[in-house]
């Protein structure tokens, strides 16, 4: 089982990008004429691009408990910043690498905890998605989160750092396994991570049978799930999907990674039905492609098979893709697409583009449970990846007050 562990963690960062770019489908409630094509440009342009939305013209909701559930694998982040590269050459890591964790670094994580200046956050990419939820929307509790953990002292530090941040956990407990751990070593511009999804590897579909478990997810109106953890808990994330659909709910899927799409064929085409938004980068869109044998790059072409999959309900699908250097691209019912440009970093006020993605998602979905305009989601999203990459880490306690003006 640590050998699955090993392996599924190895993909997980071979093939996920340090800067996180999402993809987006629409659903019931968004704006429907939100585009045109310019022949003077050859691009699609919005006609909500420079409208200047705010509380004014669109009134928040006071959002209940556990209004959004979240599946993922939760990692534990312990990170440190060191002067010389003693720490390195001790544990014979790269100064700017991701590797996963073997016997020789078995007292790292010890070593790491014992250190003064040592930073824990609750990380995985679902989790830091719901703690820049909860950033935003401040109110504790309005997210719930469910993986699985070990029993020992680093599953009570991931349990205080969320629930300190306003996650609440529904962590699994499995023994078998260590808590899953990742060290970020900082050296510089330096990062050098060392990661082992231990227990989150072990999540089990029993666990959502527990009373206590059933009472979160009936609270519930929308449902995110990560590709990652799709590859750790197939039956779980096809229950939560159906019960999703039948119960008039709504659920994101993040596709995550490459080879999520590449090992998943089959878990991901049983869940597509059910899926109301997708989520995933320009690279992640080329897979399901090619794995789909669609015989195309052509982005534009993609996006508008993938909104145009079967679905089980009648509501429409939304596809929002991203790309360095592109706008985002959302993909709605018939053929509408909203083009939406980021605006451009400062490379100076860059710290660290770890959880960028992850931000980006948590930004979005808190306007999404909001049912605020696809417009306000948007950049929300790109206001939490653009503050997170000014900050060490998913460092939430570090971040600004959100408020409207922040958009």
């Amino acid at each position: 089982m640590l050998r699955q562990s090993r392996q599924l963690l190895h993909r997980t960062l071979k093939s996920a990008p340090l800067w996180r770019r999402a993809t987006f489908i629409s659903i019931q409630g968004f704006p429907a004429n939100l585009t045109w094509y310019s022949p003077k440009t050859g691009c699609f342009r919005s006609a909500l691009e420079k409208r200047n939305l705010s509380s004014k013209t669109s009134k928040k909701m006071e959002l209940p408990e556990s209004i959004l559930v979240g599946f993922g694998n939760p990692l534990l982040d312990i990170t440190t910043v060191i002067e010389d590269n003693m720490l390195l050459e001790k544990y014979g890591l790269e100064a700017n690498a991701a590797i996963i964790a073997d016997e020789k670094h078995e007292n790292l994580f010890e070593e790491l905890d014992n250190m003064d200046n040592v930073q824990y956050s609750a990380g995985g990419a679902c989790q830091n998605s719901l703690r820049v939820f909860q950033w935003i929307v401040e109110a504790p509790n309005r997210c719930a989160f469910f993986g699985a953990v070990g029993k020992d002292k680093f599953a009570d530090r991931i349990v205080k750092r969320a629930s300190a941040d306003g996650v609440e956990t529904h962590y699994q407990v499995k023994e078998e396994l260590p808590t899953g751990t990742c060290a970020v070593i900082v050296s510089g511009q330096n990062r050098s991570l060392v990661a082992n999804l231990g227990a989150a590897a072990l999540f089990t579909e029993d666990w959502m049978d527990e009373e206590e478990n059933c009472c979160v997810v009936d609270c519930a109106s929308y449902f995110y799930v990560t590709g990652f953890f799709l590859a750790v808990s197939p039956d779980t994330v096809f229950r939560m999907a159906k019960l999703s659909s039948e119960t008039n709910r709504t659920l994101i899927l993040n596709l995550s990674a490459v080879f999520v799409l590449e090992m998943q064929k089959e878990q991901l085409d049983n869940i597509m039905p059910y899926v109301d938004i997708v989520i995933g980068n320009k690279e992640e869109i080329l897979a399901f492609a090619e794995t789909h044998l669609w015989n195309t790059k052509n982005i534009f072409e993609i996006g508008k098979q993938m909104q145009s999959l079967p679905k089980d309900n009648g509501r429409p699908r939304m596809v929002m893709v991203t790309d360095a250097v592109c706008p985002v691209l959302c993909f709605q019912e018939n053929e509408r697409i909203l083009e939406y440009p980021v605006p451009k970093v400062d490379k100076k006020k860059v710290v660290d583009t770890n959880g960028c993605g992850d931000a980006f998602v948590g930004g979005f979905l808190s306007q999404l449970v909001q049912k605020m305009p696809l417009d306000y989601c948007i950049r929300t999203g790109i206001f939490a990846s653009q503050q997170i990459i000014g900050v060490l880490g998913v460092t939430i306690d570090k971040l600004p007050k959100f408020t409207d003006n922040c958009i």
